[in-house]
């Protein structure tokens, strides 16, 4: 008999019992539905799971990026993900940023560009630059600086053997039309003849020749300078009856408003943008009163009554309304003009500020004309094909300074995106010569120099015909057949007018290398400068920038803007912040301290008082003011004595500063601002010796000199932390004795210290390095063991001389102590003239060769 076990139960005498067997699809269906769950339950966080969404992802899909960008999640995830973050605080921006594709888009894309511009003026190549350029802010406008490529070596081989090509139409234009004698009577008050020919010589005034003038502030010659100003007349022509004259001045930006305000403070000219015009109310008024006179003068006896009490009450409304309208005008302003309009109250002379209707391009370099000649196709017309003819053959000459120095050229070009090649090209070989350059010299047509730039109405022709780059991209779609084969359409597309205006360079062969800086500049209408810029790139000219302005200005051996001038004082001023900020930002173990070199003026050259320290004691002349030196004859006279190793003539200017340039003799370096000094009788004796040794060791060496104030920072400093510490530990105590009464949480008040560890700072700069020398009360003369009479304003490697040189300015005092210290001579050979030069973080004294620059007044740019 068999036995069955007994359940637990059953064996106390209950009912349950287990059953014996199972159904298999019960138990598959429960076993499915748990594993549904733990599936569920692994894809889906709930509350009390410790991971989120991302987290729980497998290894290699997990990014760190995903707890802030939802989109790297999968799509099913990204939902319970927002909610998560939400809760959490970090709910990601809702605001979808616009994509690149639409603000790309036309009408957005001008949008912004017009925004961005509020502050800043772009040229035409603007967008062309910014691509390729560093770029900064200068004079209102945002320049190109400097191309991103180290292009600094390959900008200098194209001024001297190729073609440097330069965007300078932030130049301002500014027009004056008017009597040849009133323009002449206000132009003498603001130039001088001994600067050089005046502004209305006869040699400028027929228009084939371009001019340059230093201006100055009425009445203040040799004092006020305000820039160099190039200038052009208007060709005559057949108009050579006609009194009135126009006369285009270009301006440097800087000191356009300055120019601008003594223009027209000589003139005496007002604003024409206000104009005062009478209402119709008041027209009608006018009409009665003149009727209302002629009934009275008439005198007629048949009026009715009723018709003379008619005209009574017209009379009593009539009085009524003038009463009430005689003190009613309208203004119209135009807040937006590009061109401001000024004249004067005879309205015999107009000015007008020609902004943003011309482009100027320079073109340096003796290929300069083989790029123009490849750039600029001839308009093919019958009324100035001599001028077409003249300027081809001008173009084929080898170098621009085999012409007639300024020429001013009227061409009228086909649209320059027909005449541009397929690919980079440069322009190489020499076309063929049809005239000699001395037939050119001597065969100028009468219309070589007009054009129709000169008219306001052939511009506002230009800008509205203009053809646009995308419709002329669409024609050449649908008409070229053959790809670069021309259009019919092309012919019929408006003629460009240029101005092509030529530069000597240097004439000076004993100064600089003969036409060097030679070129030719390139007047172009509004609208024009994308399409010209890119054909004359195209045609394998470099472009540059700024640096590249001072580098051809510095290799020529002079300076752009002079230091008394406007644009030179305050890029001086610009420069000298500039410096000034970055040398207090570093600690004080890194400064130099110029205390202990003897050097009173780091950043900037003391022209006043180093002036000051060389005027005699006998002098009466009281101030602080300095001037260049800008008289021709004087300059001559100087130079010349110096060569003959005699005094200089007598009186010598007190207040005026000479232009040198300087070539360091031995190896070293020159940075601006660098001290030109005094050689001693022990220096020349030295120099002889390192010559026999030749050694290139400094001939002489600054000794260090003590620094009073070092004890003073020192103790400044310490007091300064003991002050600020004392004043924490009131705070402190202040907050401990609140807190023994306070129910809540007691902070610390705020230290409010901000203006004493201010003027500590600006106490501290003063020790360290004062901002104005006369604070110190030191001699700029005799700052060190070598005395100081002149700074150098700029220095760099020239390519040129393959030297380091320099520009600067000396006081003809010190040259007439230079001149009478130099040793006497071994032999019938003279000493060469030299002086010493010194950086200002340097205690090294180096031997420079210098001469006197006779040309101080260049060209403007």
């Amino acid at each position: 008999m068999s036995t069955q076990k007994l359940e637990y139960d059953a064996a106390v005498g209950g009912r349950v019992t287990l059953p014996s067997h199972v159904t298999t699809y019960h138990y598959a269906a429960g076993a499915l539905q748990e594993i549904r769950n733990l599936v569920a339950d692994c894809q889906e966080t709930t509350q009390r799971s410790s991971k989120l969404i991302f987290q729980t992802l497998p290894k290699h899909m997990r990014r760190r990026a995903m707890s802030h960008h939802p989109k790297r999640l999968p799509r099913k995830y990204r939902q319970a993900h927002k909610s998560q973050m939400g809760k959490g605080g970090n709910q990601p921006v809702s605001s979808k940023r616009p994509s690149r594709k639409y603000r790309r888009r036309p009408k957005n894309l001008m949008r912004e560009y017009v925004r961005r511009q509020r502050r800043q003026v772009w040229l035409e190549t603007h967008i062309w630059h910014a691509k390729r350029f560093h770029m900064v802010d200068r004079w209102g406008h945002r320049l190109a600086y400097a191309s991103c490529d180290k292009t600094y070596r390959a900008c200098y081989r194209a001024s001297s053997e190729h073609c440097l090509l330069q965007d300078i139409s932030f130049y301002c234009c500014v027009e004056l039309r008017g009597s040849l004698d009133l323009l002449r009577k206000g132009f003498d008050r603001l130039t001088s003849p001994q600067c050089g020919v005046g502004i209305t010589a006869r040699t400028f005034l027929s228009g084939r020749r371009e001019g340059s003038v230093e201006l100055f502030k009425d009445g203040r010659y040799p004092h006020g300078g305000l820039q160099r100003a190039s200038f052009m007349w208007r060709p005559r022509g057949t108009e050579e009856d006609q009194e009135e004259h126009t006369l285009w001045l270009w301006l440097h930006p800087s000191g356009a408003q300055a120019t601008l305000e003594e223009l027209i403070s000589v003139f005496q000219l007002k604003s024409t943008k206000q104009q005062v015009l009478p209402l119709k109310e008041e027209e009608e008024e006018q009409k009665m009163e003149v009727e209302s006179e002629e009934l009275s003068k008439g005198k007629q006896e048949n009026l009715s009554e009723k018709s003379q009490g008619k005209g009574k009450l017209q009379q009593e409304n009539f009085t009524k309304k003038s009463s009430q309208n005689n003190l009613r005008f309208w203004t119209q302003t135009k807040a937006l003009e590009l061109q401001p309009s000024y004249s004067n109250s005879e309205n015999t002379l107009r000015l007008v500020a020609l902004q943003r209707e011309f482009n100027r391009f320079r073109l340096t370099g003796p290929r300069a004309q083989r790029v123009l000649l490849a750039s600029l196709r001839p308009y093919q017309q019958g009324e100035l094909q001599d001028q077409a003819n003249y300027c081809q053959s001008a173009l084929q000459l080898s170098s621009p300074a085999e012409l007639l120095s300024n020429l001013v050229m009227g061409h009228q070009v086909v649209d320059p995106r027909l005449q541009r090649p397929k690919k980079r090209t440069k322009t190489e070989g020499k076309a063929p010569q049809t005239l000699s350059a001395g037939d050119l010299l001597v065969d100028q047509p009468k219309s070589l120099p007009e054009s129709p730039l000169w008219s306001e109405e052939a511009r506002k022709r230009l800008a509205q015909n203009i053809m646009s780059t995308h419709t002329y991209d669409q024609l050449r779609q649908q008409h070229a057949v053959v790809p670069g084969a021309p259009c019919a359409f092309e012919q019929k597309m408006q003629a460009v007018p240029l101005i092509l205006v030529q530069r000597p360079g240097s004439q000076d062969p004993r100064y600089k290398r003969l036409a060097y800086g030679s070129g030719w500049d390139v007047i172009a209408p509004a609208g024009y400068g994308m399409a010209l810029w890119l054909t004359l790139t195209m045609w394998g000219a470099r472009p540059g920038g700024l640096r590249e302005l001072d580098s051809v200005a510095r290799e020529a051996g002079a300076e752009m803007h002079l230091p008394d001038t406007i644009v030179g004082l305050q890029q001086a001023a610009a420069a000298a912040d500039e410096h000034r900020v970055s040398y207090f930002r570093m600690p004080p173990n890194k400064r130099t301290n110029y205390r202990r070199l003897a050097v009173v003026s780091p950043f900037s050259a003391p022209w006043k008082y180093l002036v000051r320290d060389w005027r005699p004691p006998s002098s009466s002349a009281s101030g602080s003011s300095f001037y260049v030196l800008r008289h021709r004859q004087q300059l001559e006279e100087i130079a010349e004595s110096i060569r003959q190793r005699r005094p200089l003539p007598e009186p010598l200017p007190e207040e005026a500063l000479v232009q040198i340039q300087l070539r360091l003799v031995s190896r070293g370096y020159v940075k601006s601002n660098a001290l030109i000094c005094l050689p001693t009788a022990v220096d020349h004796m030295q120099r002889w010796r390192q010559i026999k040794r030749v050694d290139q060791a400094p001939v002489y060496v600054e000794p260090l000199q003590p620094d009073l104030n070092e004890q003073l920072r020192k103790d400044l400093r310490q007091s300064h932390k003991l002050k600020l510490k004392r004043l924490r530990s009131g705070r402190v105590r202040e907050k401990r004795k609140l807190q023994e009464t306070a129910t809540r949480r007691v902070h610390i008040r705020p230290a409010n210290t901000a203006h004493l560890v201010h003027a500590q700072l600006q106490q501290m700069c003063q020790l360290w390095l004062p901002t104005d020398p006369a604070e110190m009360r030191d001699s700029v003369r005799r700052q060190c063991s070598r005395q100081v009479f002149g700074y150098v304003s700029s220095a760099g490697f020239s390519f040129t001389e393959a030297l380091v040189c320099a520009v600067g300015y000396v006081t003809p005092a010190g040259l007439q102590q230079l001149v009478g210290e130099l040793p006497n001579s071994r032999g019938h050979q003279k000493p060469p003239l030299m002086c010493l030069l010194r950086d200002p973080d340097s205690r090294d004294y180096r031997w420079a060769s210098f001469q006197i620059n006779l040309n101080v007044a260049s060209p403007a740019f």
